[in-house]
């Protein structure tokens, strides 16, 4: 039984749960959408990441984040180049508490930025204030694309299509109010996820099949 598309994911749970119900039918996007989130939070999944650009303005401490075709969770990091006079030199912003950025700015004065916060949802800030226009090179999570009729495939679809139809079952027995069902399926994800996991864990993770080095032995002392 595969799961990895949308119409499959949505026909075999229609089966399994043997519910042709206008509600069910018509909340199965919702119940869909649920189980990936599940999914996709229990794995920790940093591989779905973005990077883009933004630039400061001279004198001002915010910074409005790149707009993006994906929803940005948390920022990894944000980095700029920049020549002052002896070549090209990469800085990388320290991340702090609104607060501490604030309280290290000086009103009136501006340098070249060490610090930022996550002010708010949409804007960074940043301290010192910029003294000239920097571009800000960020790395973010963002969560991914979600499978729908129009997003056929994902890449938990794709990869962890099974765990992803218990995580979905158990949330459609959630909705259905079967009470008796709902441990079952749950179970079943529970116990599926540390497999999937490890496998997810190899999958993002390059491995390196290095020779030891020869590590040569320590001569002992002439007497």
């Amino acid at each position: 039984m595969s799961n990895k598309t949308y119409a499959e994911l949505s026909a075999n749970l229609q089966a399994w749960l043997e519910d042709d119900d206008a509600e069910f039918t018509g909340s199965i996007d919702e119940v869909i959408n649920l189980g990936e989130m599940r999914l996709w939070r229990d794995l920790d999944l940093s591989i779905f990441t973005s990077e883009d650009t933004a630039n400061t303005a001279i004198g001002v401490a915010t910074v409005t984040k790149p707009v993006t075709d994906t929803e940005l969770v948390a920022t990894q990091s944000i980095y700029y180049d920049y020549d002052f006079g002896a070549g090209t030199v990469r800085t990388w912003l320290e991340l702090r508490s609104t607060d501490f950025v604030r309280d290290h700015q000086v009103i009136g004065a501006t340098a070249p930025p060490k610090y930022y916060s996550e002010q708010t949802e949409t804007d960074w800030l940043l301290s010192p204030i910029p003294d000239v226009i920097y571009t800000l090179n960020a790395r973010g999570v963002t969560r991914p694309t979600r499978l729908s009729a129009g997003n056929t495939t994902t890449w938990l679809s794709l990869h962890q299509d099974d765990v992803l139809f218990k995580a979905c079952l158990a949330e459609a027995e959630g909705f259905l109010k079967s009470d008796d069902r709902l441990p079952m399926w749950t179970e079943q994800y529970v116990a599926a996820l540390p497999l999937a996991k490890r496998e997810t864990y190899e999958l993002l993770n390059q491995r390196y099949n290095l020779t030891p080095l020869e590590v040569p032995a320590v001569p002992t002392n002439q007497r």
